[in-house]
């Protein structure tokens, strides 16, 4: 693009700014505002680069693409932000709560190629009417787009959906990511993805590990729910407290003959042990914290009566708050045990329903590419 015509891009969307500020306002607190502004600035900034013909195509293959996504958290009933695009990189959507299982996810996950599909098949039908070669660089972007988020990748489409079938399959998807990202190196998104994609694979290969050490904290919490119970049982607080000393120097013992790095996997034994130290100087500490602060507070009786005290708001407050955290402790642990589980039935139907779709786009990507070679010959 010529400076001048640059220049002149410039200057109109300085003036449109300056002159429709409350246009943007009132997009900005619309409930689709930020869809429409940022769909806009995406426009042109493609248009900027690549001309408008360009920019209307792509944004109209992610608009539809993310539209499917919508529609089928939609149809399960699950909540999401509107569609958000960010120039040069594509749009999304962002789920307002955890969706109960793999498939569910896949589901969501499976609605945007799919509506991508659709979306560049009036091309197809276009193409063949008046054989503009605009047309086939929409078959070519379409297929190419939605192929490329079926890679078996999470936070790429494909990953979500093969997550029902095996997170195993990330690894294969990250070597054939890594391969693109060395066949493109100047693509800054390529290695987005693949840092996003080796986090989301290390957080599911260490899930077992965390289980096991949420286990030992919920294990902590239980028993200190149970002690606060007694606590207005006690006639002296004096046995709690050296008991409470003697459980903060053995576990300040034990961590200092631990060594502080570990190699995953290989150290996780020692690891544990360390973070078990951890928690139990944690849980001392907040034990000592409560039971400082419910000495000094004045025990109130019904009516007087010395044998009926009242129960402490404090203590009660401690252990709700307790109970509280070993819930989500126990609604983590049950994620992690069930979330990728699905049967022989949903795990077939996943599997088929991946391969046609990628079977489908692959074709159209080829076809797209051998029509628009015939016009660069």
């Amino acid at each position: 693009m010529k400076a001048k015509t640059r220049s002149t891009l410039t200057a109109i969307g300085v003036f449109l700014l300056a002159k429709f500020k409350w246009v943007i306002a009132l997009l900005k607190w619309s409930k689709f505002g930020g869809t429409l502004f940022s769909m806009a600035a995406s426009l042109s900034a493609y248009a900027l680069f690549f001309g408008w013909k360009f920019a209307i195509a792509i944004v109209y293959l992610i608009f539809v693409h993310e539209m499917g996504h919508l529609v089928a958290a939609r149809h399960k009933g699950i909540a999401t932000s509107p569609a958000m695009f960010i120039p040069f990189v594509g749009a999304m959507i962002s789920m307002k709560e955890r969706p109960r299982d793999a498939a569910t996810e896949a589901y969501l996950a499976y609605g945007g190629p799919l509506a991508g599909l659709l979306s560049f098949l009036p091309a197809v039908l276009l193409y063949q009417v008046d054989q503009v070669p605009f047309w086939a660089l929409v078959i070519y972007l379409g297929a190419t787009i939605n192929l490329f988020n079926l890679l078996p990748v999470s936070p790429l489409d494909g990953g979500r959906i093969v997550s029902v079938l095996s997170t195993k399959i990330w690894l294969f998807g990250l070597a054939a990511l890594l391969a693109l990202v060395v066949a493109f190196p100047d693509s800054p998104m390529m290695y987005v993805i693949l840092l996003i994609g080796i986090f989301s694979w290390w957080n599911r290969a260490r899930e077992g590990y965390r289980s096991e050490v949420l286990g030992y904290e919920k294990e902590k919490l239980e028993r200190l729910a149970a002690m606060l119970r007694d606590w207005p049982k006690l006639t002296s607080t004096l046995p709690l407290k050296m008991a409470l000393a003697a459980e903060a120097e053995e576990a300040m013992k034990h961590r200092g003959k631990l060594r502080k790095w570990s190699i995953p996997f290989l150290h996780d034994k020692e690891k544990f042990a360390r973070e078990k130290a951890e928690i139990d100087l944690n849980y001392v500490m907040r034990t000592r914290e409560l039971l400082q602060e419910w000495e000094h507070q004045p025990v109130l009786y019904e009516d007087g009566d010395p044998d009926r005290p009242v129960p402490s708001e404090l203590l009660e407050h401690a252990v709700r708050k307790a109970e509280a955290d070993i819930a989500v402790i126990q609604e983590e642990q049950t994620r992690y045990r069930t979330y990728y589980k699905s049967s022989s039935a949903v795990k077939w139907k996943v599997l088929i329903a991946y391969l046609l779709l990628a079977g489908v786009l692959s074709g159209f990507m080829l076809y797209g590419y051998r029509l628009m070679e015939l016009y660069t010959l």
